[in-house]
C-alpha cells in the first residue's frame, strides 16, 4: 500500500450519529406512523363508501392519472377505490375531507370503472371541490410536493374551513411557535376569515383563551354575545388566525351567533364530532388490531409450544442485548458508528448460534 493511500485513508472519517440523533430518528419514524394509523385507521380498504352515502369525515384521494387520461373533471375517491381500482395509477392523498361521496366509477371516472361498487350515480350532486383536486394547493397554486420549490421545508397546515392546504410561508402571519405546537393548532385561512369576518374575534394566536361556555343550554338563558363582549375593535384586520385545543368549547353560543352559524353553515364545522383530532383518535383505536404485538400473538397461537417459546425467547434476547448496548454507547462516548451496529448484529448472531449449540431443543416430533 502507497504512503499516498494510507493517508487518504485515515484522513477519511468513518461516518458516525450519535445516540440522541438515532432515537430522534426513531421518534420521528414513530410519529409517521402515527400519523398514517391516525388517516388509514378508519379506513376499510376493501370497501368503497359509497354506500354510507356523504360520509362525514372520510381519508380522501385524488387519481392524478384519471384526472390527466381523461376529460380533466375534479373527483375524489375513498382508501378502498385507490387501493383496488387504481393501484397502478398515481394518487394524491388529500388527508380528510368532510361530508364527501366517492366518485370512482361514477361520470367523472367513466374511463375507469370502479371494481366494489359499479353501480353508482352519474354524479355526486353535494360533493365540493377544489383546486386540490387539480393538484394545486395553497394561494400559490403549486403542487405537493413541489419539485421546483426553492427551500427544502415545504410542510403544509390545512385550513379546518375550507379543508386546503397552504404553504406556511405563504398564510400572511407568522405561525405561533411560543408552544413549539404549530402543528397541533387548527388554523383559519385569510380568505375563509373574509368569508366570515366575526371569526377574527377568536383569533387565538397571541392572546390567553377564555373559559369554555356553559354548554348550550345557556343560550337558553339568554346570555351576553361573546362576540360584543370581546369586540372592543371592529377595524381588526382580516388575516388567517389560529385555535387552540378546545377552541370548540369557548365559542359563542347565545342565539345570536347559533343562528349566525347556522346561517353561514358553519354549524356542522363547530360541533366536536368534526374536530380532525376526533377523527384522528377514533382511527388511533380502531388501529390497534394492526399492531405488530397483537399480529405477533396471533402468530404465536399457531405456534407449538416449543417453537413459541423460541420465538419469544429470541424476542427478548433481542430487546435486551438492544437495550445493553445502546445504554454502553450512552454511558461512553455518545456515537455510534457503522461498525459499531455492524458489530452488534454480528455478536447477537454468534450468540444465537452458541446458544444452539448447548441448549437442547426436542426435536418437532418428539410428543411429550
Amino acid at each position: 500500500m502507497s504512503t499516498n493511500q494510507t493517508t487518504t485513508n485515515d484522513e477519511e472519517e468513518e461516518e458516525i450519529v450519535t445516540c440522541s440523533e438515532l432515537l430522534e430518528q426513531i421518534d420521528d419514524e414513530e410519529a409517521e406512523l402515527d400519523r398514517e394509523r391516525a388517516l388509514y385507521g378508519n379506513c376499510d380498504t376493501d370497501t368503497c363508501t359509497y354506500s354510507q352515502g356523504y360520509v362525514q369525515r372520510q381519508a380522501l384521494f385524488v387519481c392524478m392519472t384519471c384526472y390527466n387520461n381523461g376529460n380533466g373533471q375534479l373527483a375524489g375517491i375513498c382508501a378502498a377505490c385507490a387501493f383496488h381500482c387504481h393501484s397502478n395509477h398515481e394518487i394524491n392523498e388529500l388527508y380528510t375531507r368532510r361530508f364527501f361521496r366517492c366518485d370512482c366509477g361514477n361520470s367523472k371516472l367513466s374511463h375507469q370503472p370502479c371494481k366494489l361498487y359499479p353501480n353508482k350515480d352519474p354524479i355526486n350532486t353535494a360533493n365540493k371541490y377544489d383546486d386540490n383536486f387539480r393538484g394545486l394547493y395553497c394561494t400559490c397554486k403549486r403542487p405537493y410536493p413541489d419539485k421546483e420549490s426553492p427551500t427544502a421545508d415545504d410542510s403544509m397546515i390545512q385550513c379546518m374551513i375550507c379543508e386546503d392546504w397552504f404553504h406556511s410561508q405563504h398564510l400572511g402571519v407568522p405561525l405561533p411557535m411560543e408552544e413549539n405546537e404549530a402543528d397541533q393548532l387548527d388554523m383559519i385561512c385569510q380568505a375563509c376569515i373574509m368569508k366570515y369576518p366575526f371569526l377574527i374575534h377568536y383569533d387565538e394566536s397571541r392572546t390567553i383563551t377564555s373559559p369554555p361556555v356553559e354548554n348550550n343550554a345557556a343560550a337558553s338563558n339568554s346570555p351576553a354575545c361573546l362576540l360584543i363582549s370581546n369586540n372592543s375593535n371592529d377595524s381588526k384586520e382580516l388575516h388567517t388566525i389560529f385555535l387552540r385545543d378546545g377552541w370548540r368549547k369557548r365559542l359563542c353560543r347565545c342565539v345570536q351567533c347559533r343562528k349566525l352559524y347556522d346561517d353561514s353553515n358553519l354549524t356542522v364545522v363547530f360541533n366536536d364530532d368534526d374536530a380532525i383530532q376526533e377523527y384522528e383518535k377514533q382511527a388511533l383505536a380502531k388501529s390497534e388490531n394492526l399492531d405488530a404485538d397483537k399480529i405477533l400473538t396471533d402468530s404465536l397461537q399457531k405456534l407449538d409450544h416449543v417453537k413459541k417459546l423460541e420465538v419469544l425467547h429470541g424476542i427478548n434476547e433481542f430487546k435486551k442485548s438492544l437495550s445493553d448496548f445502546l445504554r454502553d454507547k450512552a454511558n461512553g462516548d455518545g456515537i455510534l458508528t457503522a461498525n459499531d451496529v455492524t458489530t452488534f448484529f454480528a455478536e447477537l448472531q454468534e450468540k444465537r448460534k452458541e446458544q444452539k449449540r448447548t441448549i437442547f431443543v426436542p426435536p418437532d416430533n418428539c410428543k411429550s
